[in-house]
């Protein structure tokens, strides 16, 4: 597969899942929304989150590396902008569940770190 069918299927999914964010939030009263309407509105916001991070982050490793684009860049990129999605996506859980206060974020900030540090030194 060629570079730009991975940057477009990130586009696409992206594009995707913010119009099905609009169609949740326009049709679904969040009060009396079963749960899994609940997960799938999660789901979409990690789905608009990850590739928008992981554009932005291999355009700017192109551009850090003199706009040599190297294929090798996409995989740490989307492994990152996922680990950072969930990482946003859990401390909103977390918020919705009025579980979350600094001491309970920076431990599971650490964590999804630590999960980062096991796959940079897994080679």
């Amino acid at each position: 597969m060629s570079l730009r069918l991975y940057l477009f299927g990130l586009y696409s999914t992206a594009i995707i899942a913010f119009g099905l964010l609009m169609l949740l939030l326009s049709n679904v009263n969040p009060s009396t929304a079963p749960a899994w309407i609940i997960l799938l509105f999660y789901l979409t916001i990690f789905l608009i989150i990850m590739p928008a991070l992981a554009i932005v982050g291999f355009y700017l490793k192109v551009w850090a590396l003199n706009r040599e684009i190297i294929f090798a860049h996409l995989v740490p990129t989307l492994r990152q902008s996922a680990l950072v999605s969930f990482t946003i996506i859990g401390l909103l859980f977390l918020e919705q569940i009025k579980a979350l206060n600094w001491w309970v974020a920076g431990v599971f900030i650490c964590g999804i770190g630590l999960a980062e540090l096991f796959f940079r030194s897994k080679k």
